[in-house]
């Protein structure tokens, strides 16, 4: 994603996003009295069961459209104790719209944030057309937010060197961004004692490309296209077979 960005949208009302994830999955909280969550970078307090099968809804669009997303998703599926159906129609657990828009941005609800939505809103947006060169690490990056992935480049250990009101500037002119958007979405989050975190990865899919006029040291990502070692890692790890 060199230029668009994306979103991991949060259910907007917290006690509805708390109790679908626990309904979904009891150790999305941890039992002990600490109450902490488990993250690697991920939220881990809104993953699916494992063995589950989601089932993906994809509005009207055509076969080829329908087979290319589930051809890339299964990606993560090889790894992860999980299954994924593909429909046409508007009924699923996961609701993707793919439409090519200006700014080229994607997003996904992260998780189980999907299951309080209202059943006609979709939980994915896929802002590129199919034949777009980056099409393929765009959908991988965000089914890694549907299975409850966060963004890389936030991870407190990334250290990266931005220089911040050319950050603001450049998401504002290139995607129309507003500064709390990439606070939220594109600047490093503090460390927060209430999660664990593993190693930062940045071979991960769940970082983003950085132009080196975004930092203060011309430091810069290329961006990644496929899956690293450790999100498998990570995914297999949430999603261990012999569990449901």
């Amino acid at each position: 994603m060199k230029i668009g960005t994306c979103s991991f949208l949060e259910n907007i009302d917290p006690i509805a996003s708390h109790e679908a994830a626990i309904s979904e999955r009891s150790d999305n909280v941890e039992p002990n009295t600490s109450k902490r969550a488990k993250r690697s970078v991920a939220a881990h307090t809104k993953f699916w069961k494992p063995g589950r099968t989601l089932k993906i809804a994809m509005y009207d669009e055509d076969q080829k459209t329908i087979d290319k997303v589930k051809s890339i998703a299964s990606k993560w599926i090889e790894h992860a104790n999980l299954k994924f159906e593909f429909v046409s129609g508007a009924v699923g657990d996961i609701r993707i719209k793919i439409e090519q828009t200006q700014d080229g941005n994607s997003y996904s609800f992260l998780g189980t944030d999907a299951l309080p939505l209202p059943p006609e809103e979709h939980t994915m947006e896929i802002g590129l057309a199919l034949e777009d060169d980056e099409f393929e690490e765009t959908v991988l990056h965000e089914f890694g937010h549907a299975l409850g992935l966060d963004h890389e480049h936030q991870h407190p250990d990334a250290d990266i060197p931005w220089d911040l009101e050319k950050v603001y500037a450049w998401y504002k002119e290139k995607s129309n961004i507003e500064r709390d958007q990439v606070d939220r979405d594109v600047l490093p989050r503090p460390r927060n004692t209430n999660y664990t975190y593993g190693d930062y990865d940045p071979l991960s899919i769940m970082h983003y490309y950085i132009d080196s006029r975004l930092t203060t040291n011309n430091w810069s990502h290329p961006g990644n296209v496929t899956l690293s070692r450790k999100d498998l890692e990570v995914i297999r790890k949430f999603y261990p077979h012999g569990t449901t």
